[in-house]
């Protein structure tokens, strides 16, 4: 890639990713923040394969594409200096995929080297890996099949000396345990950032110059004299309402408006003019500078936050469980000004979503959780669109927090998924919907063994010694976006299940990574005890509108008994019984249906069709008559032979006389051969004619398709004035070639 900026190949077994930089030679106007973009994309051809549906080519980005390209993003924005407004963008593609190598940490690797050798101001680099832990021991760097096998999925991003960036996914790791992997996963990019500094002096471009842009000391005293006490005030109202009608009445045209009022200067006044027309961005961030400067004296100095509360304490807590009458379960939980409504659906496992990822196998997810931040949560008036980069991360989190926890498919035989909807935003709704998530599975019947809740952990530092901090509980939006860290935590009383941190710093030391897991738990125990105190534990019944199902095992041989020629049998069940069926491989069936009466029906018939057994009695349909006997149909698809001489103890002449096609008739399985093909007799099940007083036993089992009581067999009244054909052999399909006589014994001469 000759034309970009700094490009690499990043090569690990046949995993191979390209990562190419670019950027633009000036910055872009009128905008205040680092405009970086990550594209990261999977390409089918890399694993070998053609996409799937009706357009063979990719579209946009999977969500699993989005997450991995904002860990990119999260582990290098805060390396840019401050002020560069230049657009960056960061290009990484998989050219080619081996199934056990992930491409993730390549990417991030590649992403690090391809800036530090570009000529664009990058501090870095950075080093990328991942920590598993397999049969108790750390392993860095493990495969695929050790990641399934791992209780951590944990990757760090890391300078020379801090830690800029983590992502976990685990089963309920202990803080110490995580602590000593996020220290060895810092060891091990050393090596990496050896290699790229390598590369830096052989083929690195000159860094281009840049100079942060300044802003003028008269600008800056003028600012001062009007907004300071403004501002100052503004960071400690604790309603957001309030204190955004504050700050959004300091902007350029009311500034230029007081000095113009005050009557300073004119040339003074021109010259602000000047620089505003010219530079109006300055103005937002002297701004944002004052505001931070504002909270970081609040909270280093006066030692107090924005809102009075002390550096651990947690907002006042409000959960309502079940606060909407319909779906499967539900939970409102607020948090401050912070308030999420979670709601859970119950769906068959056909429902469950089809991954397309680089795997030779196609990969199924049951458990979902989608994250939705409406315009209203934060007063904005803009239109809806597509989920958002951050809202599919957000959600994306929550789910992996709560993953460990959900029951296997084996003992709730769902697809679960849950949506989180912000209602009000004012800090860390990811984490609000975590707690509200899990609130509303136990609502729901999911038999998750444990609740699963989640805080979010500020951090605010010292400028000039970052020894001197305060670690920050429960952080509200302004002290997100003017603090200098958001550590999100996620567990059970037992153990973390999920991490996302980013800085807004080089990097964080050990210190603060320590003091912000131990403030986490503390706060996770608090809001769990809460939680435990709304639904201690998951409700025993489902929701009368959540489908019921049965999960069975039959032979696998008789899997194609259940669904018959073309669908027939398995169609006829599932209308017959307003249900569906899904059959697994291994003979594990599952029957959805709105009511537990329809369920167990279809259960009834499959267990019909699966197991003729002998001495088994029968209520049966006949469906076909020959000189020799009658085929009576005991199951949907399941006809045996009712031998004329095993229909009664007297001798017949004529079966017509006794049967006709359409009745319904007790019998009994009399054998059954190997090749499930069985004979049936009646004697003794009905009463014989001037024996009306014996009452005839009980069917074992009946037919799904049964004539209710006291109606005619619709069969029995097709066309009374045309005689039935009969096949020229006198058989039935399913029979043909059967010789009814193998089961007779006859008398020796």
């Amino acid at each position: 890639a000759n034309q970009a900026a700094g490009a690499v190949l990043v090569r690990s077994g046949d995993t191979v990713v390209l990562v190419a930089t670019t950027y633009s030679n000036t910055p872009r106007p009128g905008i205040d923040f680092m405009p970086l973009t990550v594209d990261y994309e999977e390409k089918m051809y890399a694993i070998g394969k053609i996409p799937g549906g009706f357009i063979k080519k990719e579209g946009k980005p999977s969500d699993e594409a989005i997450l991995k390209a904002r860990m990119i993003d999260r582990s290098i924005r805060p390396l840019f200096p401050e002020g560069f407004f230049n657009d960056v963008n960061v290009y990484a593609v998989v050219l080619s995929a081996d199934p056990e190598i992930p491409a993730d940490i390549l990417a991030m690797v590649g992403a690090s080297a391809s800036l530090t050798i570009s000529p664009i101001p990058f501090e870095g680099p950075i080093g990328a890996v991942r920590i598993g832990i397999v049969d108790g021991e750390f392993v860095v760097n493990p495969t695929s099949q050790e990641i399934e096998n791992s209780v951590l999925d944990l990757v760090v991003a890391s300078t020379r000396e801090r830690v800029v960036m983590i992502e976990a996914g685990a089963s309920e790791v202990p803080e110490d345990i995580m602590l000593e992997a996020i220290k060895l996963a810092h060891q091990e990019n050393q090596k990496i950032i050896d290699l790229i500094e390598i590369m830096r002096a052989e083929v690195g471009k000159p860094k281009i110059e840049f100079t942060p842009p300044e802003i003028p000391e008269l600008f800056q005293r003028y600012f001062d004299q009007l907004y300071k006490d403004s501002i100052e005030r503004a960071v400690r109202l604790l309603e957001k309402s309030e204190r955004n009608a504050i700050l959004d009445n300091i902007t350029p045209e009311n500034f230029l408006s007081e000095l113009q009022a005050r009557g300073i200067p004119q040339e003074e006044l021109n010259e602000i003019t000047e620089l505003l027309t010219n530079s109006p961005v300055l103005f937002t961030i002297l701004k944002k500078r004052r505001l931070k400067d504002a909270l970081r004296h609040l909270i280093l100095v006066e030692r107090t936050r924005p809102d009075g509360r002390r550096f651990d304490q947690i907002r006042p807590l409000y959960i309502e469980i079940k606060p909407l009458p319909r779906p499967h379960g539900s939970a409102t939980f607020v948090r401050g000004q912070t308030q999420v409504i979670s709601t859970v659906t119950l769906g068959t496992i056909r429902e469950q979503q089809m991954l397309e990822t680089l795997t030779l196998d196609e990969e199924f997810k049951r458990f979902m959780h989608h994250y939705y931040f409406p315009p209203y949560s934060v007063g904005e008036a803009r239109p809806i669109r597509a989920p958002s980069r951050r809202e599919i991360g957000h959600g994306a989190l929550a789910e992996r927090a709560l993953t460990p926890l959900i029951p296997p498919e084996e003992i709730f035989p769902y697809t679960i998924r849950v949506v989180s909807e912000v209602l009000e935003s004012n800090g860390s709704t990811s984490m609000a919907s975590t707690c509200g998530a899990s609130l509303a599975l136990m609502d729901a019947g999911v038999p998750i063994p444990k609740h699963v809740a989640g805080i979010a952990i500020g951090l605010m530092t010292d400028p000039e010694n970052i020894d001197n901090f305060v670690v920050l509980t429960d952080i509200q939006g302004l002290e997100d976006f003017f603090g200098e860290m958001d550590f999100k935590v996620a567990g059970t009383y037992d153990g973390i299940t999920a991490i996302q941190m980013d800085t807004k710093l080089k990097g964080l030391t050990f210190p603060i990574i320590e003091e912000a897991l131990k403030y986490a738990k503390r706060a996770r125990l608090y809001i769990l005890k809460k939680m435990y105190e709304a639904i201690p534990e998951p409700r025993k019944d489902l929701s009368p509108y959540a489908p019921r199902v049965i999960s069975m095992k039959v032979d696998p041989e008789k899997i194609a008994d259940i669904i018959g020629s073309g669908g027939r049998i398995i169609r006829k069940i599932t209308e017959d019984t307003d249900t569906e069926i899904d059959i697994k491989e291994d003979g594990t069936v599952f029957i959805y249906a709105s009511n537990l009466e329809g369920a167990e029906k279809a259960k009834e018939i499959i267990e019909k069709i699966t197991k003729i057994e002998k001495d088994k009695v029968y209520l049966g349909k006949v469906v076909r008559i020959a000189d020799f006997g009658a085929f009576v149909e005991v199951a949907p698809g399941k006809i045996g032979l009712l031998h004329i001489s095993q229909i009664s103890d007297k001798f017949i002449r004529d079966i017509r006389e006794h049967l006709k096609v359409g009745d319904e008739i007790l019998v009994k399985v009399l054998d059954v051969d190997a090749t499930g093909r069985f004979t049936l007799t009646s004697k003794g099940l009905a009463p014989e004619e001037g024996d009306e007083t014996k009452e005839p036993p009980k069917a074992t089992t009946r037919p799904s398709h049964q004539t209710p009581p006291g109606q005619t067999s619709p069969h029995s009244q097709r066309h009374p004035h045309k005689p039935k054909r009969k096949p020229k052999d006198g058989l039935p399909p399913e029979l043909r070639g059967f010789d009814p006589m193998r089961f007779i014994k006859r008398k020796p001469k």
